[in-house]
């Protein structure tokens, strides 16, 4: 009976092919777009749940509160945190810290005439100790977490790197150069980070290295309750009776009345890092389920597009169905007759849309930045999902056609005569077509709309120039040779302006600190820290409205404020905040003198409203160099100033970005 219900089907559907193709193509759009929407939706609530110990995870944040309700949201936490803790409760499993974003030139020795080779390994090292790979699930491939980092000169690298450095995975015992200082050798490798998961390092080296790495400041690191760092990645594992509420008791208890007055520490979920926007989470939970609504939607259009072909088409076969019904076949087996037919073109829709999505999924990859993959052999909650949608389109779409068709009457059906019927129907399928309109009217304008949003983010004036401003990885603080570059750059007639920096105007930075004006005590707001040398606002394009640009120091004597920052002193006239004592609690407590108002200026996304900012001199910090370049002859200055680091730099690789395209990546 089944096979006879598809034999006819497929006869059905090659004989209105037009009608099966329409159906075939609506079909197969609305299904590739609910399963990408599923993957991209499941990608990312699968991010670091594969931990063995993913449950009982939490992760150290922090809130710095100030006295005008300003809260700063920081996902890091300081290194004494983890020590302190577990001296105050020791029923806590285990403290893992990663120390992350660490940014080195690597030099690898090679065996042939080519000497050395240089790699540069941005924001992709981190410091770390056994607890931490107690904690959080990596693969071994060779040597163990427990013997690893017993060395502060010990390094553990992924499959991906020793393949990078050395063409071999043998690589227990090689020796790599650090920024050519340090040598490290290899006592570990890793299997390849998985996608799906927010911790991302391919270098690994022992946490106490950090003492020779950042001398000056590692006790204030290791010891210092305010030093927390956006850097540090601090986990405890809690047993089953142990709750958050009680260990952030404790932490409030182990860090004293002072800290405990400003700063609040506070667990978060394992499960719930990845989507907290306050503390750098990646997306959030509510665009999952719009996107997931969308997708939906999508499938409604495409159902209620075959609904109204269906019961279009269905009165031109009523002859047809009066026939089979005169010759014996009941409405129940011509409902499922049309139910098969439905489902035929559902099937040859899902396998044309596994078809469109396999073609797509790579550049949906580099639009989305994610890792999708498509494999059914390998993902059976794919599988399944797919199985599960193309029943239920089956059902949605193919129900009412096929209850209208088998309702009909012989001797009607024969006559052509079915006209209550075909009121009611168009009635019904004038309904239908009003839905699909709205929804698709809502999708349109929604499109547009985020269309025009992200063209505004991309092209909004953001109160600084951002055009030909390249952006170089500043890889040593000599005086001397920083000094050197700048006078060797500026002397090229297609080089306008240098700056040294910690970042760019618009970045993901987020300092600041208390702040102190002209002998009053400290203010009840947050200032904002930029750190630049006198090259700064010339390099930037900052548009400096009173005063005069800052001088060149080492540290921070003189200072640039916003008209935001003025505003919230009180003050009005420009002129009158000149010259007056300033002191920022984030630069060391400098005190130092205002020289200048710059007009307010985007630091942070455009999502976020402009804030009090201050910009000093501050060499220690710096991090980057920013070189404004003529664009009418670009390809000769970037040439020159590829040679001129080169000189000057010649253990470092020669890496850069231009600006306006690292803003147009935040989006």
């Amino acid at each position: 009976m089944i096979h006879n219900y598809f034999k006819i089907a497929w006869r059905n559907l090659r004989k209105h092919q037009f009608y099966t193709l329409i159906n075939v193509f609506g079909l197969s759009l609305s299904i590739a777009c609910g399963i990408i929407l599923y993957q991209f939706i499941t990608y990312h609530l699968s991010f670091d749940t594969y931990h063995h110990d993913a449950k009982q995870l939490y992760k150290i944040v922090n809130q710095v509160h100030f006295d005008d309700g300003v809260i700063l949201y920081d996902q890091g936490a300081p290194m004494v945190l983890a020590r302190a803790i577990k001296t105050e409760l020791p029923q806590i499993k285990d403290a893992g810290l990663l120390i992350r974003k660490q940014s080195f030139t690597i030099a690898v020795s090679q065996n042939d005439a080519a000497g050395r080779k240089l790699f540069y390994e941005k924001e992709n090292v981190g410091l770390a100790d056994k607890h931490w790979f107690n904690m959080l699930d990596y693969a071994w491939l060779q040597g163990s977490a427990t013997n690893a980092f017993n060395d502060p000169y010990n390094a553990v690298i992924t499959h991906k790197l020793a393949q990078k450095y050395f063409g071999t995975d043998d690589v227990m015992g090689r020796v790599i150069r650090l920024n050519n200082k340090y040598n490290f050798k290899i006592t570990g490798v890793l299997k390849d980070n998985v996608s799906n998961t927010d911790f991302k390092c391919d270098m690994f080296l022992s946490q106490s290295f950090l003492k020779i790495l950042y001398p000056d400041i590692q006790k204030d690191w290791q010891e210092n309750w305010a030093f927390s760092d956006s850097r540090n990645v601090l986990f405890l594992s809690l047993p089953p009776n142990l709750s958050p509420k009680t260990v952030e008791a404790a932490i409030t208890k182990a860090a004293g009345k002072e800290i405990s007055k400003s700063y609040k520490f506070l667990l978060q979920p394992l499960n719930e890092v990845h989507f907290d926007g306050r503390y750098s989470g990646v997306i959030q939970k509510s665009l999952l389920v719009t996107l997931g609504i969308v997708g939906l939607l999508l499938i409604v259009i495409a159902c209620v597009n075959f609904v109204n072909m269906a019961t279009a088409q269905s009165f031109k076969r009523a002859k047809e169905i009066g026939t089979r019904k005169v010759l014996g076949g009941t409405p129940t087996s011509i409902f499922f007759q049309f139910i098969a037919e439905t489902f035929l073109i559902v099937l040859f829709a899902g396998l044309l849309a596994m078809l469109f999505v396999f073609l797509f999924l790579p550049v949906l990859n580099s639009w989305l930045q994610t890792m999708l993959t498509f494999s059914l052999v390998n993902d059976w909650k794919l599988f399944g999902f797919i199985g599960i949608m193309m029943i239920m389109i089956t059902m949605a779409a193919g129900f009412y056609p096929a209850l209208i068709l088998s309702g009909f009457k012989p001797v009607n059906a024969l006559k052509n005569q079915v006209g209550n019927q075909s009121q009611s129907t168009g009635f019904s399928r004038k309904s239908l077509i009003v839905i699909q309109n709205i929804i698709a009217q809502v999708l349109i304008i929604g499109t547009i709309i985020i269309t025009m949003q992200v063209r505004y983010l991309k092209t909004a004036d953001l109160g600084y120039n951002k055009t030909g401003v390249i952006m170089l990885p500043l890889p040593d603080f000599d005086k001397g040779k920083t000094d050197f570059l700048r006078n060797r750059l500026l002397a090229n007639p297609g080089i306008n302006a240098v700056s040294y920096c910690y970042r760019a105007p618009s970045s993901t930075a987020d300092k600041g600190g208390s702040i102190k004006y002209d002998g009053r005590d400290w203010e009840k707001f947050v200032g904002r820290t930029i750190m630049g040398d006198a090259g700064y606002a010339k390099t930037f394009g900052l548009n400096i409205i009173a005063g005069r640009n800052i001088a060149e120091s080492d540290t921070a004597m003189e200072y640039l404020i916003n008209e935001k920052l003025m505003h919230k002193l009180g003050i009005n006239d420009l002129q009158q905040v000149i010259g007056r004592k300033f002191t920022a609690g984030d630069l060391s407590n400098n005190a130092g003198t205002i020289v200048g108002v710059v007009k307010d200026f985007n630091a942070k996304s455009l999502y976020t409203p402009i804030e009090a900012e201050y910009i000093s001199t501050f060499r220690s910090a710096y991090q980057y160099i920013g070189v404004r370049i003529n664009m009418k002859n670009q390809s000769a200055a970037m040439a020159q100033i590829q040679k001129t680091w080169q000189s000057v730099f010649p253990d470092n690789v020669f890496e850069y970005h231009f600006l306006d395209e690292q803003i147009a990546d935040f989006y």
